[in-house]
């Protein structure tokens, strides 16, 4: 009799395997992970949105403020030499006596060759 109510033996393993204890627990624990790890997240944001506010700051863009305040500072600005097209600015009368002072300390260029040097510089 072959009718709509007539239903076929089907192993309930098939329909219903379900899942293997093991892998439930594995999947909990990391499920309780991702979910500390995300209160962590939330946490860690807070603070440091009440911190930037705190110091007077805008938390939305303070990192774009800190990009222009880098950005605007003399440690990436051009050295003067390359500002004026490749030279070097000129030393001043001290510096330049100075140099050759130390060479001369520093047993680099011999009494003569100070001499010379400090002869030439002077002399213009």
């Amino acid at each position: 009799m072959v009718g709509a109510d007539f239903m076929p033996p089907v192993d309930p393993e098939i329909v219903n395997p379900g899942l293997p204890a093991a892998f439930a627990g594995i999947f909990a624990v990391f499920f309780v992970i991702a979910l500390i790890g995300l209160a962590v997240s939330v946490y860690i944001g807070i603070r440091k949105y009440a911190v930037i506010k705190r110091a007077g700051h805008d938390p939305l863009t303070v990192d774009a403020a800190l990009a222009a305040k880098v950005l605007d500072s003399d440690v990436l600005r051009p050295a003067p030499a390359e500002a004026a097209g490749g030279r070097a600015p000129a030393k001043s009368l001290e510096e330049r006596l100075s140099e050759i002072d130390d060479l001369h300390t520093r047993g680099v260029i011999s009494d003569d060759e100070r001499g010379a040097a400090r002869a030439a510089i002077l002399g213009g």
